[in-house]
């Protein structure tokens, strides 16, 4: 006798979105999504990340303690692709089809400080400046900026937009493919973006803080500039979260920036000079198409929301 299976549960709450909050969107650059995940979503990503993140060898007080760069696409991963509240949130507020690139996982530990101020200049490096691209960010505990941090600080785009850096970074990525010497305005950029710098007080006077629950997102432009805010001392020993980065489906390939990128782990547009970094990209999969072609010809693309 076959019973019937019992339906599958619902990963993804579809959320009452209107004109307003996509216009502020896209002119902030970031937008909170309460109760975005359901709580059957939310232990499985805990067990993800606990089974795939790797300790880092950042200084005790500085990064994370554990992190991924890749989250392997399956299991509750590929579940949440299936949703259609997913997509819909998605595609509604970025107005575009979205191309679902990388999961990353993050652990920051009591006395951690996580990232300084930056942009997604790594994770995206592979598509033109001008490509859309966001993140969407997926806490595993709460976040309370008033009592023990641990959640995100980000400045809205408003008031300071990343979109120069990419360009910078564009144009130093010609230029060392040419041979030619960047030093001088690499010189500009580093002290204009070090952090801390000259504007880091103008940062954290405009940053925006909120608190966020298990199932809570937030959802934000490669253009944001953010950090990590320190988990202090108190009930929670750790903060995990997962990270989904999408590329609009229009994006297009530029493996000269990617290279550019690549041998400065995403310092280019700030003048920042980190060493080469050693694991492939999510980009360097493309070796079915050209430069300046979508990355929604490559079989190897990934899935499409």
């Amino acid at each position: 006798m076959n019973l019937p299976q019992p339906p599958a549960p619902c990963l993804v709450n579809p959320l009452p979105l209107d004109p307003h909050q996509r216009r502020l969107f896209q002119e902030q650059g970031y937008l909170k999504l309460p109760g975005l995940l359901s709580s059957a979503a939310i232990e499985p990503l805990r067990q993800l990340v606990e089974q795939q993140l790797r300790p880092t060898q950042a200084s005790a007080g500085e990064g994370f303690n554990r992190l991924t760069h890749r989250l392997e696409q399956d299991g509750i991963l590929r579940q949440l692709q299936g949703q259609p509240a997913l997509a819909q949130v998605l595609t509604y507020l970025t107005d575009s089809r979205l191309i679902l690139c990388e999961a990353q996982g993050f652990e920051l530990g009591q006395g951690r400080s996580g990232f300084a101020w930056h942009y997604d200049s790594l994770n995206f490096r592979y598509i033109r400046p001008q490509d859309p691209a966001f993140s969407l960010w997926l806490p595993l505990q709460p976040v309370r900026p008033e009592a023990q941090g641990g959640g995100m600080a980000w400045v809205p785009l408003s008031l300071c937009s990343a979109l120069g850096n990419f360009q910078f970074s564009r144009m130093l990525a010609q230029q060392l493919a040419q041979g030619e010497s960047i030093a001088e305005l690499s010189e500009l950029l580093r002290q204009t973006y070090a952090s801390p710098g000259p504007l880091t007080e103008r940062f954290e006077r405009q940053r925006i803080e909120e608190a966020f629950e298990p199932g809570d997102a937030l959802l934000f432009s490669k253009y944001l500039w953010h950090r990590s805010s320190p988990l202090l001392a108190g009930e929670l020993s750790r903060r995990q979260a997962v990270t989904l980065r999408l590329v609009a489906a229009q994006a297009r390939l530029d493996p000269l920036l990617q290279d550019g990128e690549t041998r400065t782990t995403g310092g280019l547009g700030m003048g920042q000079e980190r060493g080469a970094l050693k694991p492939l990209s999510y980009g360097s999969r493309f070796v079915d198409i050209q430069a300046g072609d979508l990355l929604s010809r490559s079989a190897h693309c990934g899935p499409l929301l």
